[in-house]
């Protein structure tokens, strides 16, 4: 399995939580399909770009659960909600809120990294580099 980040959403939980969502492209190389939902069996955490250690991460979870047939590419989203105050309006200073809660999450980590204990998975998910996160849309 190789994953690659597609983008990154913002959106607002209430008027004090934004949930970042990163969407990543996953190529199952196998000969057998995949498939993972949130629960006791999957563990995310952060690679550290620091150090590469891994450190836990109990903010993330799986938007939804995640189905990757046999020698195919899907996409699946990975999800942080983090307080955030959101602003009044939206203007360049908002936006740039917005984006310094981004690069301010992923600037210490080199990767997410999903552990599927059951299936015995593990599926590196790289972070954008450091203050050039990509974020491809915020929603209310």
């Amino acid at each position: 399995m190789e994953a690659t980040l597609a983008g990154i959403q913002v959106k607002e939980v209430d008027a004090a939580h934004a949930t970042i969502v990163f969407s990543y492209d996953v190529d199952n190389k196998t000969d057998s399909d995949y498939s993972v939902a949130s629960g006791p069996n999957v563990v995310i955490m952060s690679r550290l770009r620091s150090s590469g250690s891994l450190v836990a991460n109990e903010q993330a979870r799986l938007s939804s659960t995640a189905f990757v047939p046999a020698r195919n590419r899907a996409r699946i989203a990975l999800a942080l909600t983090q307080p955030f105050p959101w602003p009044a309006q939206r203007d360049a200073a908002a936006d740039e809120a917005i984006r310094q809660l981004v690069t301010g999450e992923m600037a210490p980590l080199s990767a997410f990294v999903l552990f599927d204990e059951a299936k015995r998975y593990q599926i590196e998910l790289p972070a954008a580099p450091a203050g050039a996160a990509q974020i491809v849309g915020t929603a209310p």
